[in-house]
């Protein structure tokens, strides 16, 4: 039974003591998201807490999920991650799908029997839309024939559905394909599953498809989509990017419990740690840090509810924004700790790993900028 809204932030935070801290590190060095771990965020109905009530979800927005979202990332980034494609996917499908395809994909994805994945970038593409190979073409007796590559496939491994940006024949622009996940892993549709340093237990796929035939698959929005997969994804990407900047605000929180432990536990001379300038100012500068991440993240997931004109705007600040204080925040308690930072189980190390997956994840950071900076300059 999924927790009450109010309820949420609290069940996460126990499942997150109670079962996550205990066991994150072996979860991270085996690079394992247990089944029982996604079973329990599916109790906690976090995969498909935003499908509107109509389709028997629970109609949440992005701020409602802010505070959950921030609490399982103070217990690892890739639990937040594991469930942000099936956020994306259900955004692609009330914002823009037929109502067909939300009543095939909604309700499934509301019972968590069906979770999604989301696949922009390709090799040799990177994440720039421009440069998008992966094509489509209508198949004969329906559905559509797929060739090219895909790479960093979040969940790309076990998902029940993908949606996936392709250049449909006939179309100038890309479109978003809804691709379910029949016939993955064929001599069609191989798969290959990427080794990462940080961000372990969430499945990084790459996919190769050489003439696959998907009876099932179809383009997002129907007809009227063609053509409209760069606009339909990365408005979905608003969402995303609210989710990344909450995986690096729990890391930033980790890293202040971090940084108070050694403080008020490590004796330096003949006192501790903590009460030493230095480490005072530290640890203040963490908390500022983190309050002006967490209030303009929370900004951020208004405007992305609202659909507001700033939405994009604020969504992409808030990612940046966060992510490079995470970095920093790890960087800034590891300080503190001195060598023990770079013990190999020890948690700053992991999270020194982990952090900056952050600046990648949802558009690398450098990419971001620009897109920032080309609307005021007034450049294309």
């Amino acid at each position: 039974m999924s927790a009450s809204t109010d309820d949420l932030p609290a069940a996460v935070r126990r499942f997150v003591d109670e079962t996550v801290l205990p066991q994150v590190d072996e979860w991270d060095r085996r690079d394992d998201l247990p089944q029982s771990a996604i079973d329990r965020l599916v109790e906690l109905g976090l995969p498909g807490a935003m499908v509107p009530r109509e389709y028997g979800g629970r109609g949440l927005g992005v701020s409602d999920l802010v505070p959950a979202w921030r609490a399982l990332s103070h217990g690892w980034i890739s639990l937040t991650g594991a469930v942000n494609p099936t956020g994306l996917a259900t955004a692609l499908l009330v914002r823009h799908g037929t109502e067909a395809q939300r009543e095939r994909w909604l309700p499934p994805i509301a019972r968590g029997e069906a979770l999604a994945s989301f696949s922009i970038t390709e090799p040799q593409a990177g994440s720039d839309i421009g440069r998008i190979e992966t094509s489509a073409r209508p198949r004969s007796g329906g559905g559509l024939v797929l060739d090219g590559e895909k790479r960093w496939v979040a969940g790309g491994a076990s998902s029940q559905v993908v949606f996936m940006m392709a250049a449909m024949e006939g179309s100038e622009k890309p479109s978003c394909v809804v691709l379910p996940a029949d016939g993955r892993g064929s001599a069609s549709w191989q798969v290959e599953e990427l080794d990462k340093v940080g961000y372990r237990g969430v499945e990084s796929a790459a996919y190769r498809f050489e003439e696959h035939e998907a009876p099932g698959a179809e383009i997002l929005g129907g007809d009227e989509g063609i053509g409209s997969g760069a606009r339909q994804m990365l408005d979905a990407l608003d969402v995303g990017r609210v989710n990344v900047a909450c995986r690096a605000l729990g890391i930033v929180d980790r890293c202040i419990e971090c940084a108070i432990e050694e403080g008020t536990t490590r004796e330096v001379g003949d006192g501790l740690l903590g009460e030493h300038t230095h480490a005072q100012l530290r640890i203040g500068e963490l908390i500022a840090r983190r309050a002006a991440v967490q209030a303009l993240t929370e900004k951020a997931a208004e405007a992305v509810d609202a659909r507001s004109d700033d939405a994009r705007e604020l969504s992409t600040s808030a990612k940046l924004v966060a992510s490079e204080a995470a970095v920093w925040a790890v960087d800034a308690a590891a300080r503190l700790a001195a060598s023990r930072s770079y013990a190999a189980g020890d948690e700053l190390a992991r999270l020194r790993r982990d952090a900056p997956q952050t600046e990648i994840g949802e558009g690398a950071n450098d990419a971001l900028l620009l897109a920032l900076a080309r609307p005021a300059l007034d450049l294309q």
